[in-house]
């Protein structure tokens, strides 16, 4: 799934910086989304719903909860959120301050001390990435990690819709515990970063009736779902939660809830499972039972995606965890923003997940003009263990790919269309080449984000252009630190902004058709996460 033709990173370079400057005559920003943020939505919006997440003693907002599923969304409880022990891979190298693990000094020095050592490197010696080297990368693993300390995650879902005072409501919900799931054990595990200490997780439902001024009125009912949960990685319809509206009612809330989760360990009976869900919510009167009072009980009515606005191809076509925009900051290089394209390459080629490499694609077309001048910027960054960041999938991996060349290629391109969707020409950027030009230390997967930018003029005939960013051939490596990123993309031109998803026919086949290369270049900049 390649272009017939394109010019080289390291072939365009020097052409290209010479026409970054080029003035831009009458260019609009043609991308509908580009920087993958949500459109006309507050970060953490469920339709009907409010979503708390935080960490205990921790002031600001965490990612502990976010809907997943398909066609039956749920509320997935990222218990881990707070984080898990660190050892050597996260920077810890004398492997002290055990269960939590501590990042300090002495690791430094035992970075510094090794820093160069290539082809023998132990994690003890300051190799945090495990390729057997101590360089800038696991200095940066150790940045990212000093002085860290572990918490507790919590999230809060909740709706209040109006009640009456004498009325009888009946609240239920759904939950699904994982075996690991701190809220399902009553002893955290040895592994855990808090030691083998009795479990402080509470998850829980909870309806409580409200007055004129929001107070809560009465004795909330509440149901603990660990008395319930039996029968872990199964849904269980809970008990129903049953009470009457005291004087004074104007409101009634109801809320799930899951409070102090935490990190438990990665080797128990159903290896790193450690989450919980929340589903299938139910809130009735006694006076009219046969209507459900809730707005998007079943979590399945969810805000607009950011690549919503984009063609999205995932190969299999089953697998749809390989392009995620989640509320996330490692995902995200947008100033102020919440999110970006997260590529799953650890799908492919594994034994678990799929038995061949996962692609995921994902492309925007708008209007052209014949003989405008087209700027595409972009940004990606790659973790320390991609497989398209690296020329060959370490021996240790459990995937089919084990110590073969990686097969992953990730690539942003842009083409020209003619009237009938076909390509006439394209300029293509390896993301791999461009990385490896831009960090200092000549590793694309530095877990940096860097900046690139391309600059093409539309030949004769055009009258679409298509922006393409994708990974093909993604194949699982070695933890942890297997994802790369897109984020904060930007195509500016003459034209005007046309969400053309819908109506302007794609190609079955991604192979380009180009039949000339276009000047490309980047444009450095970066960003340390």
């Amino acid at each position: 799934m390649r272009n017939a033709k394109s010019l080289s990173v390291a072939a365009g370079l020097s052409a290209a910086l010479a026409i970054t400057c080029a003035p831009k005559a009458n260019a609009v920003e043609l991308l509908i989304s580009g920087n993958f943020e949500t459109p006309g939505a507050v970060a953490g919006d469920i339709p009907g719903w409010g979503l708390t997440e935080f960490l205990t003693g921790v002031a600001g907002a965490a990612n502990t909860a976010e809907l997943t599923g398909g066609s039956d969304v749920q509320l997935f409880l990222r218990a881990f959120e707070g984080g898990g022990p660190l050892g050597p891979t996260q920077g810890n190298f004398n492997n002290d301050g055990l269960p939590a693990g501590n990042v300090d000094g002495a690791d430094f020095l035992i970075w510094q001390r090794n820093f160069g050592l290539t082809g023998t490197a132990l994690p003890e010696q300051g190799d945090a990435d495990g390729d057997m080297k101590v360089d800038g990368a696991d200095l940066t693993r150790w940045k990212d990690n000093v002085g860290r300390t572990q918490q507790y995650g919590n999230a809060r879902l909740f709706q209040t819709v109006p009640a009456a005072a004498g009325e009888t409501y009946t609240f239920q919900g759904t939950s699904t515990f994982e075996d690991n799931y701190s809220g399902f054990v009553t002893t955290l595990g040895d592994e855990s970063p808090f030691g083998q200490i009795p479990s402080p997780t509470t998850t829980q439902f909870r309806m409580e009736f409200l007055n004129s001024g929001g107070q809560v009125i009465g004795t909330p009912a509440t149901l603990d779902l660990r008395t319930e949960q039996t029968f872990p990685g199964f849904p269980i319809v809970h008990s129903p939660l049953v009470a009457q509206a005291p004087a004074g009612t104007v409101n009634v809330r109801v809320v799930a809830e899951a409070l102090n989760m935490a990190w438990n360990g990665s080797t128990g009976t159903n290896g790193g499972a450690q989450s919980a869900f929340f589903n299938d919510f139910s809130l009735k009167s006694g006076s009219n039972p046969g209507t459900d009072l809730l707005t998007n009980g079943n979590l399945n009515l969810g805000p607009p995606d950011a690549l919503d606005f984009w063609n999205q191809v995932e190969t299999p076509a089953t697998r749809t965890e390989i392009l995620r925009t989640p509320i996330a900051s490692f995902s995200n290089h947008t100033p102020g923003g919440t999110r970006g394209v997260w590529l799953s390459a650890f799908f492919g080629a594994h034994p678990t997940f799929e038995p061949t490499p996962v692609d995921g694609v994902i492309s925007q077309t708008v209007t052209a003009q014949p003989g405008g001048t087209y700027t595409f910027s972009g940004w990606t960054k790659f973790e320390a263990n991609y497989s398209g960041g690296v020329d060959t999938i370490s021996a240790a991996s459990p995937g089919s790919f084990a110590g073969q060349s990686s097969p992953t290629h990730t690539e942003i391109k842009l083409e020209f269309l003619d009237i009938n969707s076909v390509v006439i020409s394209s300029a293509v950027i390896d993301a791999k080449a461009a990385r490896r030009l831009l960090s200092p230390t000549g590793n694309a997967n530095d877990n940096i984000w860097y900046q690139h930018t391309l600059q093409a003029v539309a030949p004769a005939n055009t009258v679409f252009a298509r922006l393409t960013a994708q990974m093909i051939d993604g194949v699982f490596n070695v933890d942890p630190g297997q994802s790369a990123f897109f984020d904060d993309f930007s195509l500016d031109g003459p034209g005007v902004s046309l969400i053309a998803n819908a109506s302007v026919p794609e190609p079955s086949s991604l192979i380009g058709l180009a039949t000339g290369a276009l000047l490309l270049g980047f444009a450095r900049g970066r960003k340390q996460r």
